[in-house]
């Protein structure tokens, strides 16, 4: 029986034809809506993400397309496309703003923080000014390294924490001439770690400190105070959403720079010259030297003792020690920039009192028991200029100037500074000291360079240091022959677990492999004292599945190739050394409980004994050239330290007990001292300390 249509039958499905068509030609219309407005390309160039680029648009899509299904909430996903369409303009304002007027961007160096900012982390910056260009790089942390560093070095602990302003952070000089560096020169044993941010008062100083800076568990805490603006506007900062808005953004902070940091149009002296102005009202509300006081001004003195007073309380809580360090300006230290002023801003000499915030921060400090280190004085009697000509901050020498004073300070409290010796100009990651058996200033060590380890001879003070290997390839672990003529080495990348013993005279010439076939590997070779032989760590790999043996110990003669197996392949051993005499060959290895021990092999007898047998690793053996002492490497309580064992006695003595981690030592043909390879915190070369 066929269907009969009715008129009203055809209308109502042509109507509902047509709207299931409007609805698709809707939703088609919404799709393409939004991926133009939050366009993947877009997001993309503002991001430099492809999984930005497209995931948001896909889940705005998704968000919009769930709200527009239900009746109850359609009016929101109205809402959810005006908001998306403000959106929009300031992206593309964004895009276009980064893509096309890069002239204009102002770099942003900082990540706003509750109540402070810091550094933004793995920065790489260069600063130009008329005076200065200085290369800026931070570290995983945001802290501030040299440019040969490794930038994912970190720091989790410090003996000295050094907060303050641009003066601390020092993005006027290079890394190696900030005070702080400088002062690690004089103190190598000690963990420094420079907290300085430009633009940070009192307030954001005792709040980096609350909520990040104890977290280092420093036992001395410094804080640097300078006369040139740490006394006026001290006041809480609060990060609000412009900044955060500003530190993500390179059009809003093109936009808002000038609103948030208000800065002269022009320096009416050439130069910054605060907290000195040419009129009275304003030096009696800003400027410490002025006698004349407001309101504002006693406000800003009384926050300063009490943030300082509560940085104290915070510090001494944490069971540290608070230092504070005074910088004086330019106009308290010479006479011309002094003069200059007061010609410039026509201010009357008998209004000044130049010495106030110095008795005024004394006071603060003498009432809360703080350590104050005043440098007016020292500053005053150089006979070098320490600032800048036209920039108020500190050039190379008066940072030199600031480490002296304090070295001075803090001398007189210890003898560390006496105690360890640093050597290594750069943290270039300088390892391995090894003096030649017969001449006595002859030292070989591995540095990097070019982005590789490469080996290199030089003096005990490592002066005039010789560059041995030039290519790609990592060389590590130098022994110097007897003879002075050959080096032998590690060679290949450590982290394969493929790499082999090498030998080459020093100018580089005739270098072959004593790991000479395929599938044997080696590493962390020396030579015996009479020069014939070559001990070192061998594995093999199985050839038909491609697996590693452990380690163990051979010794090889050079003239002959004859090689003896000392060691189990059935535990790991390396670093094998030759005792003077020949007769003893010491190594580490796991043959106890799967820890690392010294052990001495008899060459004679064959016998193996156990030197330090304890519950912790110990690495590195060193023999003096008397064969009364070993020295050695060990891992007590987490932290690597140095110990040597006195062969009459068998008594063992701890020589270090840092923060830092010292490895590598290597006896002075005199024995008077112990050279070795350390890092501490940020900074890492090669030291000696003296023996008794």
């Amino acid at each position: 029986m066929k269907k009969k249509w009715s008129l009203k039958s055809l209308a109502l499905m042509i109507e509902k034809k047509y709207n299931t068509n409007n609805i698709i030609l809707k939703k088609i219309i919404l799709v393409l809506s939004i991926l133009l407005l939050i366009n993947p390309v877009v997001l993309f160039i503002i991001f430099d993400s492809i999984i930005i680029g497209i995931c948001i648009p896909l889940a705005t899509i998704l968000l919009t397309f769930v709200l527009y299904q239900n009746k109850k909430t359609k009016p929101l996903s109205v809402l959810l496309f005006n908001v998306i369409f403000v959106l929009s303009l300031f992206l593309h304002a964004e895009a276009i703003f980064t893509a096309n007027f890069s002239d204009y961007i102002i770099e942003n160096l900082y990540e706003p923080k509750e109540n402070y900012y810091f550094n933004l982390p793995y920065l790489k910056k260069t600063f130009r000014d008329k005076e200065f260009v200085v290369q800026y790089f931070t570290n995983r942390q945001g802290f501030r390294i040299s440019s040969e560093d490794e930038p994912e070095i970190s720091v989790t602990q410090v003996d000295w924490l050094f907060i303050g302003d641009s003066y601390t952070q020092g993005a006027q000089v290079q890394y190696e001439d900030l005070y702080t560096t400088k002062l690690y020169k004089s103190f190598p044993d000690k963990t420094i770690l420079n907290a300085g941010i430009s633009g940070w008062g009192l307030p954001e100083e005792f709040n980096y400190y609350k909520i990040e800076g104890k977290k280092y568990k420093p036992s001395k805490v410094i804080l640097q105070v300078c006369n040139f603006n740490d006394f006026m506007n001290v006041k809480e900062r609060k990060t609000g959403f412009s900044d955060y808005l500003m530190a993500h953004s390179n059009f809003a902070r093109y936009l808002l720079y000038d609103l948030k940091y208000a800065n002269p149009a022009e320096l009416p002296l050439g130069r910054w010259v605060e907290p000195f102005y040419p009129s009275d009202k304003l030096n009696e509300e800003y400027n410490i030297f002025y006698k004349s006081s407001s309101e504002k001004k006693l406000e800003d003195l009384k926050n300063f003792a009490f943030y300082l007073k509560q940085l104290n309380t915070e510090v001494t809580k944490n069971g540290s020690d608070l230092i504070v360090i005074q910088i004086p300006t330019k106009e308290q230290v010479s006479y011309k920039y002094f003069e200059e002023v007061i010609n410039g801003f026509k201010i009357d000499v008998s209004k000044l009192d130049m010495n106030f915030p110095n008795k005024f921060l004394d006071s603060i400090c003498k009432e809360n028991k703080i350590k104050h280190i005043d440098l007016l004085h020292d500053f005053a009697d150089s006979e070098q200029e320490l600032f800048y000509q036209y920039d108020e901050h500190l050039n190379a020498i008066g940072h030199q100037q600031i480490a002296n004073s304090i070295k001075n300070f803090l001398g007189a409290g210890g003898n560390s500074f006496t105690w360890y010796q640093s050597f290594s100009e750069h943290n270039t990651a300088d390892r391995y000291p090894n003096f030649s058996i017969t001449k006595n200033n002859l030292l070989a060590f591995q540095s990097i360079r070019d982005n590789n380890l490469e080996l290199f001879i030089g003096d005990s003070l490592l002066n005039s240091s010789q560059r041995l290997t030039w290519n790609d390839v990592d060389e590590i672990h130098p022994s110097l022959s007897p003879d002075n003529l050959q080096i032998v080495f590690t060679e290949g990348n450590q982290e394969s677990n493929r790499t082999k013993v090498a030998i080459m005279n020093l100018d580089g010439s005739e270098r072959r492999y004593i790991t000479d076939k395929e599938n044997l590997f080696g590493a962390i070779p020396s030579f015996s004292h009479d020069g014939l032989k070559v001990s070192y760590a061998e594995w093999r790999e199985d050839k038909k599945n491609g697996d590693l043996s452990n380690s163990y110990i051979v010794i090889k003669e050079l003239s002959t190739g004859k090689k003896i197996k000392i060691t189990s392949e059935t535990f790991e051993s390396w670093r094998p050394i030759f005792s003077p005499d020949g007769r003893f060959l010491f190594f580490i290895s796991k043959m106890n409980e799967n820890q690392f021990d010294i052990y001495s092999f008899d060459l004679i007898t064959n016998e193996i004994k156990n030197l330090t047998n304890t519950n912790y690793d110990e690495w590195d053996p060193a023999i003096s050239r008397d064969g009364r002492f070993l020295a050695y490497s060990g891992k007590l309580n987490n932290n690597w330290d140095l110990f040597i064992l006195d062969f009459s006695t068998s008594n063992k003595k701890q020589l270090t007990s840092s923060l830092g981690d010292e490895w590598d030592p290597s006896f002075s043909p005199d024995g008077k001292t112990l050279y070795f390879a350390g890092t501490f915190g940020l900074h890492n070369g090669i030291y000696r300390i003296g023996l008794k």
